[in-house]
């Protein structure tokens, strides 16, 4: 069997991920990797055996790649996503899809013109607890969902010290599109309306311009759901992210502390190691290259990344006008 050429276009924390994977997979080639800094390419590059890409446009059109993984920062994935799908290669890019739905319906049709699979990472899907939480809701072992709350906030370090762009991304796009995705997976319902509200100041005082916290309510189809996304949890805070998750049914409940993955070491000192379940991170990448060679549409659809898209954009519209936004 032929493998199928794979490239990945950005090489940082998550970008990595998707390198190992492709490597490792015996269906898959990869071919080669890109990324704004030269040095992390080039490190990727050696440590699998591939080339370093001079530029992303390259990579897009070099005919031994069939699928690309684009793993960029949050506001700059539509230019290599649009490119990768005009050459007609299949495309799985993190969430958020896009950071205005504008981009994200580009891409959609992009994808349908040349006829490739297009799929967003919302790969808190692939988590097991999650996946059971959802079997069971899907069961009516808690009847139909009520009312959930969704927190998914991480300690200040990631966006101060890790995101070098941060000041151009913010919990809004980095963490909340998870949370959105996951619920609306859950609740099987369609977004109705947004409201929210933000603070600001902790994050801007240390030169980093975004939002501290932001909460957000959600209509989905009478199912009424809270979420919370903060990126200025202590350095201090036992964990690297704290994430909770809960469903009120009618007649039930569903908790699931998310969080708990996380690895606590007490040695000469107190530390947490994040530890990314390898199911978590496997599947998805994995679901992908199924999908591509079986001609199947991937679970986590254009679709679904432009609704989940949607609803981050209302987000940052109700805190700006104070007002709750309706996703006719």
């Amino acid at each position: 069997m032929k493998k199928l050429g794979a490239a990945v276009i950005g090489c940082g924390i998550y970008g990595g991920v998707h390198a190992r994977i492709y490597a490792a997979d015996p269906r898959v080639e990869l071919v080669s990797v890109w990324s704004r800094r030269r040095e992390r390419a080039e490190e990727a590059a050696a440590k699998y055996g591939v080339e370093a890409a001079p530029s992303w446009e390259q990579i897009a059109s070099d005919d031994r790649v069939q699928l690309v993984s684009v793993a960029t920062p949050d506001f700059a994935h539509t230019a290599p996503v649009l490119a990768a799908l005009a050459a007609g290669k299949h495309v799985l890019v993190e969430k958020p899809m896009a950071t205005n739905s504008a981009e994200c319906r580009q891409m959609i049709e992009a994808a349908r013109r040349t006829g490739v699979r297009l799929m967003v990472n919302f790969h808190q899907r692939w988590h097991p607890p999650f996946a059971r939480a959802r079997e069971a809701i899907v069961a009516g072992e808690i009847g139909r969902p009520s009312s959930g709350y969704i927190r998914l906030s991480d300690r200040i370090e990631v966006a101060t010290e890790w995101l070098p762009w941060a000041g151009q991304s913010g919990p809004e796009w980095f963490l909340l599109p998870h949370i959105l995705d996951l619920a609306r997976w859950l609740v099987g319902g369609e977004p109705r309306w947004v409201f929210a509200a933000a603070t600001r100041g902790v994050l801007a005082a240390r030169g980093v311009d975004c939002y501290d916290t932001v909460q957000a309510q959600v209509d989905f189809s009478g199912t009424i759901c809270s979420f919370e996304s903060s990126w200025i949890l202590p350095a201090s805070y036992p964990g690297l992210i704290d994430f909770e998750v809960q469903v009120q049914g009618t007649e039930g409940r569903i908790d699931v502390s998310a969080g708990q993955e996380q690895v606590r070491v007490a040695g000469k000192d107190y530390r947490t190691p994040l530890v990314l379940d390898f199911i978590t991170e496997e599947g998805p990448i994995r679901h992908f290259v199924d999908c591509v060679m079986s001609g199947r549409q991937p679970t986590c659809s254009g679709e679904d990344g432009l609704v989940v898209t949607r609803m981050a954009e209302a987000a940052v519209q109700s805190i700006r006008e104070e007002r709750r936004v309706s996703l006719s």
